[in-house]
């Protein structure tokens, strides 16, 4: 069975880590996060986004919303990980899937996968037991700031294309995600645990 504080630990530090992880390891910052599947990086992006998509597939979450809402956000995870982002070549991923039906899927995948997330964060993580402490107060205004935030990070999008736009997109929103959970699972007590 699993610790479920543990795994949210485990969960937040892999997706706040992963952006700094694949760049390390390429020893650049690459175009996207999820770029790196071409590359020598491929494998580690592939290993931590699977892990954390099937971690929350099997998080026993606050509720049963809870529980559905990241079993969903886990299958849109690995979705991501099964068909990549476009690439120049025909066919891509797993399933040799058409570039431009893979990168489709992709794409919306990792949008809905954030928003799953964020909904999580905003809505979810801030329900109480009726015992609203000063604590959980602060803790809620953090679970609130990182939901917005996984939203607002996609507005770089917006901006004219420079070439880290959509790793510094993927990254914070990724961040923001690693700290929702990381604040869910107490992993600063000194600061947050009641």
């Amino acid at each position: 069975m699993f610790n479920v504080k543990r795994l949210r630990c485990f969960v937040g530090h892999l997706a706040f880590w992963l952006p700094w992880i694949v760049a390390l390891i390429l020893w650049h910052i690459p175009s996207s996060i999820s770029a790196t599947y071409y590359t020598h990086a491929g494998a580690v992006f592939m290993i931590i986004l699977g892990a954390c998509s099937v971690f929350l597939m099997f998080y026993d979450g606050y509720d049963k919303t809870d529980d559905i809402l990241n079993t969903i956000a886990g299958i849109f995870g690995l979705l991501i990980c099964l068909f990549p982002c476009g690439y120049d070549a025909e066919r891509v991923g797993t399933f040799q899937t058409p570039v431009a039906i893979s990168a489709a899927i992709h794409n919306t995948s990792a949008v809905v996968f954030f928003l799953i997330l964020a909904y999580v964060s905003l809505f979810q993580f801030t329900k109480s037991d009726g015992n609203m402490t000063e604590k959980k107060k602060k803790r809620n205004v953090i679970y609130r700031a990182c939901g917005v935030g996984m939203i607002a990070s996609f507005a770089i999008l917006l901006l004219p294309y420079f070439r880290i736009q959509v790793w510094l997109t993927e990254m914070f929103a990724l961040s923001f995600f690693g700290i929702s959970w990381l604040t869910k699972a107490n992993a600063y007590k000194w600061l947050f645990a009641d």
